[in-house]
């Protein structure tokens, strides 16, 4: 009876209005299970500020908004400055800006004007629909049977962060589409011979480069492999000149808003110096694990099977090899300032990782007849850890982010209009209330001095300072003031946070 299920189900999924189907039905109630308010904290809660600054500011002003700009032209106090060591913003030409790519806003906004805050988990949900449609595609060229077809759905969506960057607010899953639709057309380049085939892998591929600067390296990778081909087969430059035309134009747009050929993330990538030994380590995270988080093959060590394969002289081919180069200049290139990982996966190889888990699938299915027992149990044991372990972090990333709809709501009844964070622990930007604050951030006591005195002059005497309870406890969370007195203190601890709103007046001498 099971066998007789498996295989109406498999023969279902086996087609593609059976795969499409299966896939968005799953994603729809994934979405509906994490989907709560929208609510988000770190990057996609810096994210939705940037899009509310440009529903705010109109298009095309991609600025952020800050509230401090006339009393604090300079920036000082602005949350999670490069200047001052974080990740998040940086002052250019009197303006501050996000590290986010603001193509990603920019695609957004529609959505936004017409569905509000749910627009961008409902554009995620569409680039992830697309995705299945370009790995459906990509299944029949490498020949998939249908029960193959049906269990590789199962480890995408059930055991890869696939299903979470399809539903979630967040640039990466355009970049999946991108780098998964180019390379079915650099595989259906070799059996059509079409020149038209190489310039919409390159389009595409230019197209994902948008959102992730990781997929630059992805196409110079493949590139150096398709330059071996180019005195054979000349119309091979096709796919780095139409990637390299994008390319251009992006970073002439990145140059003329924000001043850096590679938009804002160039001026995080410039403020890290370089060490070998690091970014070794930093490649066996990205491949194995560290810092704990697993890499490509500790969360995926199915894909060991791949050595099973053997090359040919085809664009499966180039393209491995690519992927190969791709991954060891990830781990030498890429800065060390970012965190690789997902907790379950590696974060900066996730772009390669839905073409990877297909073409595991691709050797498994040609060799299994040849496989002893014990290797067939091995890789089923293997497979069905990976499911498992994304499970498990789902339903992690879920209760993080009921926690988050619940800190969100703490912050917004105990904090008053002027929220001052203390260095390290900025948790929501100002559009994240329930209401909008006024957000700053000070690093010491005399910027705390300094933020007082400016906002005590325009009249401004009551502020809430925000700390993580854990780095500042109750009796160091406001700083010593040798210029301000304070009264009315009011003191409340969340889950994770400390928070006191005071009145401030100036000291008689």
């Amino acid at each position: 009876m099971l066998n007789r299920l498996l295989s109406r189900v498999s023969s279902f999924t086996g087609k593609y209005a059976g795969f499409l189907i299966f896939g968005t039905v799953f994603l729809c109630l994934f979405l509906a299970w994490q989907y709560q308010t929208g609510i988000r904290v770190g990057d996609g809660a810096i994210k939705e500020q940037q899009l509310a600054d440009l529903l705010r500011n109109g298009l095309p002003d991609f600025s952020c908004r800050y509230a401090g700009k006339e009393i604090d032209p300079e920036f000082r106090f602005l949350p999670l400055d490069l200047k001052k060591g974080s990740t998040m913003t940086h002052v250019y030409k009197g303006k501050c800006y996000y590290i986010f790519p603001f193509y990603y806003t920019a695609i957004q906004y529609p959505f936004a004007v017409f569905m509000g805050r749910f627009g961008s988990f409902f554009l995620s949900l569409i680039f992830g629909i697309l995705t299945l449609r370009a790995l459906f595609q990509i299944s029949e060229l490498l020949g998939l049977s249908e029960k193959s077809k049906f269990f590789f759905l199962i480890l995408l969506l059930l055991g890869s962060a696939f299903s979470l960057f399809s539903t979630d607010l967040s640039e990466t899953i355009l970049a999946i589409y991108g780098v998964t639709q180019g390379i079915y057309f650099l595989l259906k380049e070799d059996k059509s011979s079409k020149s038209t085939d190489l310039i919409f892998a390159g389009g595409f591929f230019g197209f994902a480069a948008f959102f992730r600067q990781e997929t630059i390296l992805l196409a110079a990778s493949i590139s150096l492999v398709y330059a071996f081909r180019i005195f054979r087969n000349p119309k091979t430059a096709l796919f780095p000149f139409t990637f390299g035309t994008l390319l251009i134009i992006q970073a002439v747009i990145n140059y003329s808003v924000v001043g850096h050929p590679l938009g804002s993330r160039g001026y995080l990538q410039e403020s890290s110096s370089y060490e070998l030994v690091s970014q070794i380590y930093y490649l066996w995270q990205l491949v194995f694990l560290g810092n704990g988080s697993l890499g490509l093959f500790g969360a995926y060590p199915a894909l060991a099977f791949i050595i099973l394969w053997r090359p040919k002289s085809d664009s499966l081919t180039r393209i491995l090899y690519g992927l190969g180069i791709f991954i060891l200049l990830s781990g030498l290139l890429t800065s060390t300032k970012f965190w690789q990982g997902v907790l379950f996966g590696p974060r900066f190889l996730i772009t390669i990782l839905p073409f990877l888990l297909l073409f595991l699938f691709s050797i498994l299915e040609k060799n299994w007849e040849k496989l002893s027992k014990p290797f067939r149990i091995a890789a089923i044991l293997l497979i069905s850890y990976s499911i498992i372990g994304g499970v498990v972090f789902d339903r992690l990333y879920y209760k993080f982010t009921k926690s988050v709809v619940t800190e969100q709501s703490e912050l917004s009844d105990h904090t008053s209009k002027i929220v001052i964070y203390r260095k390290g622990s900025v948790f929501l930007p100002s559009n994240s209330f329930r209401e909008e604050r006024e957000v700053y951030e000070i690093d010491s006591s005399e910027s705390f001095d300094a933020l007082l005195e400016k906002l005590y002059t325009i009249g401004k005497t009551q502020v809430t300072v925000v700390g993580f309870k854990d780095s500042y406890p109750r009796e160091v969370l406001v700083p010593k003031s040798e210029i301000f007195e304070f009264k009315n203190r009011t003191f409340y601890q969340s889950p994770s946070i400390n928070m006191e709103t005071l009145e401030f007046s100036k000291l008689t001498k």
